[in-house]
């Protein structure tokens, strides 16, 4: 219902352009997570249909008292551990009588928010660095050229990576 709001208010050319991404899409929904968020990113609450609860507050680096969590670090989270799914499934896929991934795989996420450096673009922006570790990989036996295709490939599959994909600065490394 808010899609069609926001189609209804915004002006004739956006209203297009939300109109053929939903066509391109086509999604065929599995699951919809819910969150109601109130107050704002200073001082706000969010309370998810999974019945969690938390309060959100402001990075110092922002203003704010950095005691609780923020959109950058709930971001972080949730792309970290949808990229360590991505990255399991490629493996299964691409090595099909290896060993699963062992449960040691981390993926280390960073999330920066900040301005334009140079000044002309107004707002906020995003980047990501994921940092993805190859000691646990190689415990299932593969070399560093097949991990960093894995990683490659798993940021084919990712729903987060798709998703920032021209919009977000993403950079992928392996390390240690």
């Amino acid at each position: 219902m808010l899609r069609s709001a926001i189609a209804r208010t915004a002006a004739p050319a956006r209203s297009a352009a939300l109109a053929a991404r939903r066509t391109y899409v086509n999604l065929a929904p599995i699951s919809t997570s819910h969150a109601t968020s109130s107050g704002s990113r200073a001082a706000g609450h969010v309370k998810t249909n999974q019945g969690a609860e938390f309060k959100m507050d402001l990075q110092k680096e922002l203003g704010g008292a950095g005691k609780h969590l923020n959109p950058e670090v709930l971001l972080a989270a949730g792309y970290g551990t949808c990229f360590l799914s991505a990255l399991a499934a490629t493996h299964g896929n691409l090595h099909k009588d290896a060993k699963p991934l062992p449960k040691s795989a981390k993926v280390d996420t960073e999330v920066t928010i900040g301005k334009d450096a140079h000044e002309k673009t107004p707002g906020f922006f995003l980047a990501v660095n994921l940092k993805v570790h190859s000691a646990p990989l190689k415990e299932v036996g593969l070399s560093d050229e097949q991990i960093h295709k894995l990683v490659e490939e798993a940021h084919k599959l990712c729903p987060y990576s798709r998703a920032f994909k021209g919009n977000v600065d993403v950079k992928l490394s392996v390390g240690a």
